[in-house]
């Protein structure tokens, strides 16, 4: 009841400051923000508030300073900072929304939804095709071992269709059989489509024809697994502009290896992923099955001795469970272990200074 009567008292205040000024009402609220800052038992609703009202107002210079000590308390709310970024590209440049979704995946870089909004924008923004691939490889550096990855490949993949690029969706397809997703059976659909289209114009024409060779390189360095990488090269190794019959075969093969191994991890671990009610951040609490769900997972992906892909679990565990001191913990002890002090440190200072702090 108290929580709600600040929020409703919050209302009152902004509602009367909308007859202000510009300018008084951007003082109104440095006031508020400053209030808020002070308050370190400041409810999450009394900030969220602040931001709905003051999107009311229309006035931009408010907006940014209130999202901006909002997502400095809250860096993880995902969907707060794809409102900032669509309120500023109402109102600002190109660039100034660039700078926002820098920001947001600088806080959150393992959010895959956010790097679908962002990736998003630059399909847009960005008149080089070549800047569009490289922002969607940068986002899956860091989300594309994560289960919902097939937002981010979904979008990828209507990119590359738009561009009408055999290629490069031929690089796209492939990766996404490297690791289990919800879409893992569709996209091999997809890639044994492709590979089937291929084949039947081989017959017609005994080669494919590729009107853009120049950008082998391009695809090649988007590629950071060898194996992949071999064959992609090769698959892009033409012969008078045609893709060879014996590399569309290679291809045809590791896509299936890929597939077969992903769909194996995928066994395993979709009845974790099942468990995973709430994948986002909120001050709210989760309740003990999911925390519980969350470390068996974790037990169960350390097992299987790959740092990197566990790092990645660890990192998505910790935006829905941010404010649980156990998982940082249990994260500080396994990269001191597995990856170093140094690395330790990093995580431990991160788990200091931004998220184990009262947010009740």
């Amino acid at each position: 009841m108290e929580e709600e009567r600040e929020e409703d008292e919050l209302m009152q205040e902004i509602n009367t400051a909308n007859d202000l000024s510009p300018s008084e009402i951007c003082h109104f609220v440095e006031e508020k923000l400053q209030s808020l800052v002070q308050n370190d038992e400041a409810d999450f609703g009394v900030w969220t508030s602040l931001v709905s009202e003051i999107e009311n107002t229309n006035n931009m210079e408010c907006i940014c300073k209130v999202y901006d000590a909002f997502l400095h308390e809250f860096p993880l709310c995902c969907g707060y900072w794809q409102k900032y970024a669509r309120h500023v590209a109402h109102y600002c440049t190109l660039n100034e929304v660039e700078k926002v979704y820098e920001r947001a995946v600088e806080a959150i870089p393992y959010s895959v939804n956010l790097w679908v909004s962002f990736c998003s924008f630059g399909m847009l923004a960005y008149e080089d095709p070549a800047d569009v691939r490289r922002l969607f490889d940068r986002g899956l550096l860091f989300v594309g071992k994560d289960y919902s990855s097939h937002l981010l490949w979904d979008k990828y993949i209507e990119f590359e269709f738009s561009e009408k690029q055999w290629n490069h969706l031929a690089y796209v397809y492939i990766n996404t059989l490297r690791f289990p997703t919800e879409k893992l059976n569709s996209y091999y659909i997809s890639f044994k489509t492709l590979v089937a289209a291929w084949e039947e114009e081989m017959e017609c024409e005994k080669h494919i024809k590729v009107e853009n060779g120049s950008c082998e390189k391009t695809v090649a360095n988007s590629c950071k697994d060898e194996e992949t990488l071999k064959v992609i090269r090769d698959l892009l190794i033409l012969q008078d502009g045609f893709f060879k019959p014996s590399m569309v075969k290679k291809y045809l093969s590791v896509g299936e290896l890929f597939y077969h191994n992903s769909r194996q991890m995928d066994e395993n671990i979709n009845s974790y992923e099942a468990c995973i009610q709430r994948p986002y951040f909120h001050v709210k609490p989760l309740d003990n099955c999911q925390l519980e769900n969350w470390h068996k997972y974790l037990d169960f992906m350390e097992v299987q001795g790959d740092f990197d892909r566990t790092v990645k679990l660890y990192e998505r565990c910790l935006i829905p469970c941010a404010n649980y001191s156990e998982f940082w913990i249990r994260y500080v002890e396994y990269v001191e272990a597995k990856g170093g002090r140094e690395i330790a440190n990093h995580v431990l200072q991160r788990a200091q200074k931004v998220f184990l702090k009262d947010t009740t």
